[in-house]
């Protein structure tokens, strides 16, 4: 079970952790939320029945541990300076960074402006890559449910991406 979990975790703990921090908009909360997920993990992975793959029972107990985080306390959103911190490193020519960090920042908002469930549908899918099954397993919905919300979070996504960035489409 030990080496089981060991694997788990080394596979997914960016992941966890990249998710929480979207959904948490702090550095600081989204490593105590991953440490919180792997815990629950680590007591649980018995319980494990594998009618699911891995990932996507550890992304449904990162999203749970989340939920439970956010009635408690309500997150704060990082300041520009923290978020810079976080992102890679980018070798291109200074005004192609300051554009493209104008363009993350944007986006950004954008994803942290939308509702939880548009935020992790969206992040599970377009960011993870999940199939509609498994973002339905993770999330409690049907697989068209899935697919209805997807698209009605990127219809809600587009237009707060145009509106915050000037952009409109004609």
């Amino acid at each position: 079970m030990k080496a089981r979990f060991n694997r788990i975790y080394e596979q997914l703990k960016d992941t966890v952790y990249a998710y929480l921090l979207y959904m948490t908009k702090d550095g600081k909360t989204a490593e105590d939320l991953s440490q919180d997920t792997f815990l629950k993990i680590y007591l649980n992975l018995f319980r494990f029945r594998g009618d699911c793959s891995e990932k996507t029972w550890v992304l449904k107990i990162a999203r749970n541990t989340f939920l439970s985080y956010a009635r408690k306390k309500k997150p704060i959103l990082l300041e520009e300076q923290e978020w810079a911190n976080l992102l890679p490193a980018r070798c291109i020519n200074p005004e192609e960074n300051i554009l493209l960090r104008e363009h993350e920042q944007i986006i950004r908002s954008v994803l942290l402006a939308l509702r939880e469930n548009d935020r992790s549908v969206l992040l599970l899918r377009d960011y993870e890559e999940l199939p509609y099954q498994e973002i339905g397993r993770i999330m409690g919905l049907s697989e068209s449910a899935v697919k209805l919300r997807i698209f009605r979070a990127r219809k809600r996504y587009q237009a707060l991406y145009q509106q915050w960035s000037g952009e409109s489409r004609e």
